[in-house]
Parts: structure tokens; sequence; C-alpha cells
């Protein structure tokens, strides 16, 4: 999804000062268009200031796009959708037809809402390249490798400093909480319905933090704990996911449909990797090292079964990795992603707070102690590695969320999630005044995408505001 306490008294004071100034005012209309010929979802581009601490000063473009309630005369308003990110694209994705897709029972009561944040798809987007760079060093075996890989992170935001100016300070994810507001007041809505799942679970809670009083029926699923620092992070997720790569092999050893059926599917990885690290596999733009697997996983390991199954494309990936062939894990790894935004946003929010070569090292052991076989092979670690030279401070770094005299928030989580654990929904419902936590017993990321029970609860929730049980 997925960053002291002289920071926090900072930030409250700009958002005290920020707060001071109305979000509907400083921000333009929405001027809706079909976004295809003929298509029922429509879209637009709302202004807003590029910070908002000026509202009088420059501005950038925020891409929305809507798919109107089917019953206009009985809708329960607007309901905002983020898919995750940092930098889901949500706009572009009810634009491209898909919201039926991820929210069909929702369409016939409520307009929905998406929105691509700043930095991103059609919005004012990023495009200085992979921040984790192909050939670099991610996982620093010396202090040599060590140093290259904080360069590499440095030339990548100064880069983009270059090229994008002011936006590159105005990512974080208070101002993106404020551009939903700016939508919200631009729909004229007078509350603020949400579903936010992964990075999105924490761009709602970072919302309802700042404006407690416009919040109406919110989902946050798939937590990402802003209280937890770095190296919790890390290891809270290296855990889930060693634990999702046991349940993979079990499933194939069960399952006929898996490429590595029969096999040992735990030897077979470590062999890969072993052999890709010696000599780099053939892949789709330059070979593919141990390195670029390892940071394949915390994409494909993961379940989110409502949208798609990433098993047997995991099983298919290693199969075909073991005979010399890395393309399907190249075209998904961390290494070479091309998304600018996604690490900006995480240096912004989520920064690694590295201290040297001895920090790293002692945590990338730490992994390897609590994850033998996958180590620090996750999301956690690879925002770490990106954000480990950047050359702009953390305006929002990692600090406890309380939020106050909000309306009910419901928070979801399986209990076996291998990117978001169950820990932290839980630490984020001690956070939450009145807020709701439902787990299911379901292994997957997010308890929307991988639990129809959970799915059932949350729909009568935003559809009839019955909290559900603790349980599913």
């Amino acid at each position: 999804m997925w960053k002291s306490l002289t920071a926090a008294s900072i930030a409250g004071a700009v958002l005290a000062a920020a707060v001071g100034v109305s979000t509907a005012a400083a921000a333009g209309p929405l001027d809706w268009k079909p976004c295809k010929p003929g298509a029922i979802e429509q879209c637009a581009t709302l202004t807003v200031p590029l910070d908002w601490s000026k509202p009088a000063g420059s501005t950038t473009g925020v891409f929305v796009a809507k798919v109107p309630a089917k019953d206009q005369k009985h809708k329960l308003g607007a309901l905002f959708f983020n898919p995750g990110g940092p930098g889901g694209a949500g706009g572009s994705i009810f634009a491209a037809g898909l919201a039926d897709a991820v929210l069909p029972q929702f369409r016939e009561k409520y307009d929905l809402i998406s929105f691509d944040p700043r930095g991103t798809g059609s919005s004012s987007q990023l495009n200085c390249g992979p921040v984790l760079r192909r050939g670099v060093p991610v996982f620093p075996k010396s202090p040599a490798e060590y140093d290259t890989m904080v360069a590499s992170s440095r030339a990548t935001g100064e880069q983009c400093l270059k090229q994008h100016g002011e936006l590159m300070r105005n990512l974080d994810t208070r101002t993106v909480a404020r551009d939903m507001d700016a939508i919200r007041g631009a729909l004229g809505e007078s509350k603020f319905n949400y579903i936010g799942l992964s990075y999105g679970s924490y761009l709602g809670t970072i919302y309802a933090q700042q404006f407690p009083h416009r919040v109406g029926r919110m989902v946050l699923d798939g937590i990402v704990d802003h209280k937890q620092g770095a190296l919790k992070f890390m290891l809270d997720e290296a855990r889930a996911m060693e634990d999702g790569f046991n349940r993979f092999a079990a499933w194939c050893a069960k399952d006929t449909s898996c490429a590595l059926h029969g096999q040992d599917v735990g030897k077979v990885y470590d062999t890969t990797l072993r052999t890709a690290d010696q000599t780099p596999l053939k892949g789709p733009n330059g070979p593919v090292t141990g390195d670029v697997i390892r940071m394949a996983m915390p994409t494909l390991l993961p379940l989110t079964a409502m949208v798609s199954d990433n098993w047997p494309a995991l099983a298919t990936a290693l199969a075909k990795a073991a005979k010399g062939d890395g393309t399907d894990f190249a075209n998904i790894s961390y290494l070479g992603d091309p998304e600018t935004g996604y690490a900006a946003v995480s240096c912004m929010d989520f920064p690694g707070e590295l201290r040297g070569y001895a920090d790293a090292r002692a945590r990338l052991d730490l992994a390897k102690s609590v994850a033998p076989r996958l180590g620090a092979s996750v999301e956690g670690w690879g925002m770490t590695a990106a954000c480990s030279g950047w050359p702009i401070p953390p305006s929002n770094p990692w600090q406890a969320t309380p939020i106050h005299d909000a309306a009910p928030i419901l928070i979801t989580s399986t209990l076996h999630d291998p990117s978001t654990p169950v820990t932290n929904a839980r630490s984020l419902h001690r956070q939450i005044a009145n807020s709701h936590l439902l787990t299911t017993n379901t292994f997957g990321h997010t308890a929307y995408y991988n639990s129809p029970c959970a799915r059932a609860r949350i729909t009568d929730y935003l559809l009839n505001s019955n909290l559900p049980t603790k349980t599913c």
C-alpha cells in the first residue's frame, strides 16, 4: 500500500493554517463530459492549488471520473473510491469502464467517484523513470553497494525536481486529502462517503483526521498504519509474506492446476534465485537478476481474489524462471517500475530513515530472522531503498493518526493479509475514536477483495449504515 514529535507539531500547525481556507472556494468547477463518446462514465479535471497553503498561487489539475447512480431520484449521494497505491489512478480505472468490476453493488444508489491523485495517471503526471533501477543494488551487501543505492535514489529525485519543481514538494497524503475534499465540495456533497483499499485506507484516515465532521460512511480496508515506523512496517510485512509463501506452496501441493504441482516449491524458488544471482535470466528488456525476482514477490504473492488470482501467475512465472526465462517477473517487479509517483509519495509519507550501511544491514538481517526465505523482499523495504537518498525531506513523516468526532468508521482486514497485516488494523482501531473493526479469517490483501462475507457486510454498511459484527 504500502512514513518525530517535533515533526508532528509542525505538521499540525501547517494544517491548522491550511484548514482555514475553504477547499471548495480554492478549487475550480467540474465540467463533466463523457469519458468516451456515448459512455455513461463522465470525466472532468478539477483545478486546485498546487500548494494548499497558498490558495491564490500556482495551480494543478486533478482528473476525476464519475459513474452516475442508476436511481438518481433515491440516490444516497456520492461514494468515493481509492484503489490503493500510493498513486493508484482510480479515475482512469473508472474512465476505462471498470467501476462495475469493483463496485457493482453500489451502482444503483451512489454516484461513484474516483480520481487520479496529483502526479499520477491523467492528472499532472511525473515521468522521471524508475526510482529502483535495474542493476542498482536494492539489498546492499557492502558499504559501496549501499552508497550506490543512495546515489541512485538521490539522482532520480533531483532529476524529478528539475522536471517538475514544486509539484514534487506537494504530493504527500495530506495534500491529496485536501484535493479529495475539494472534489467533494465541487460536487456539492455535504458528507464524504468513501471506501479506500490498501494505501487508500491511509488516505481515508488522513481525510478523516483533517475533516472529521465531513465524514459520512467510511470504510478503510487493508490498513496502512502510519504509527508504526519504517522498521516495524517492514518486519511485520516480512512475517506475513513468509506465511503467504508457505500458503502458496501448500496450495501448489494440493491443486493440480499449479504449474509447480508435484514439485518442492520452496526448493524451486531458492534454486532459481541462486541461479539468477550468479547468471541472470533472460528477460524482455535485459537480464533478470535474483533481485528482480525478489522485488516481484510483493506484487505476485498477495491475493486479491475478486479482481485477480495471483497464485497461478506466480507458479507459472516460477516454472518459466526455473527454465531460464525471467520475463514474467521482469514485467511486474518493483525494480524497473517506471511509476515515479509511487516512490515520490512514499518518500514524503513513509520515509525509510536509514542511518547508513550498518543500519541497512541490520534491518536486512532482522528481516531474514523473521522471514528466512523471503527476507526483505517486501514493499516496506522497497520504499526504504527507493527513498534512501531522496533529496526532499518528508513532509508527513511517521506518526500516529488519532481521530475524534467523526461518524463511525468501519476498519476491515483479513486475518492473513501479507501486504498490510491485521496488526495494522488493530492499531488504527485504537487510534480512531468510535471506529468499528471487522476481521475475516481469510488469506489475501484486503477483506473486500478476498472475503464474500466481508464484502456483504461492507455493502450493508455503505448502503444501510448497519455496522457489522466483529468477525466474519
